[in-house]
């Protein structure tokens, strides 16, 4: 039995793009969040805002995390969180844990009207695909 060439590509072809289209699905590549899609919960909510009282508010307030997000629009969450934690607290950067980190961007994004959900919010898993958007 001959089978040509062309069948033999067209079903690398096709497996190619079933094996793709599962990789980018595992990874949650497949689908573009923003910060509206409920990306962040509650809880972490809750726990950000006990960060952010202990350990930003003296020096910031909420209207400049407004002014900041207008400026990242469109951007990576997780590139906000980088820039955050390689500079937060000023007088010690990266000295929280990655988690407290996450939590006070999940309050910040709640104070400005963006909603809680299912999704926890993870820079290990999906962060650089959800987008800031302005508030």
């Amino acid at each position: 039995m001959k089978i040509s060439a062309m069948k033999i590509s067209t079903k690398l072809a096709a497996g190619l793009l079933i094996l793709m289209s599962a990789t980018l699905a595992q990874t949650g590549l497949a689908e573009d969040l923003t910060v509206k899609d409920g990306v962040f919960t509650a809880e972490q909510v809750a726990s950000g805002q006990q960060v952010y009282d202990a350990q930003c508010k003296t020096c910031h307030n909420m209207r400049f995390y407004r002014d900041t997000l207008r400026s990242w629009n469109n951007q990576p969450l997780l590139y906000l969180w980088e820039n955050i934690m390689g500079t937060m607290p000023a007088d010690n950067p990266g000295s929280l844990m990655f988690e407290e980190y996450t939590d006070v961007i999940a309050y910040i994004l709640s104070e400005n009207g963006f909603p809680a959900g299912d999704l926890k919010l993870d820079p290990d898993n999906g962060m650089d695909s959800i987008k800031i958007l302005s508030p």
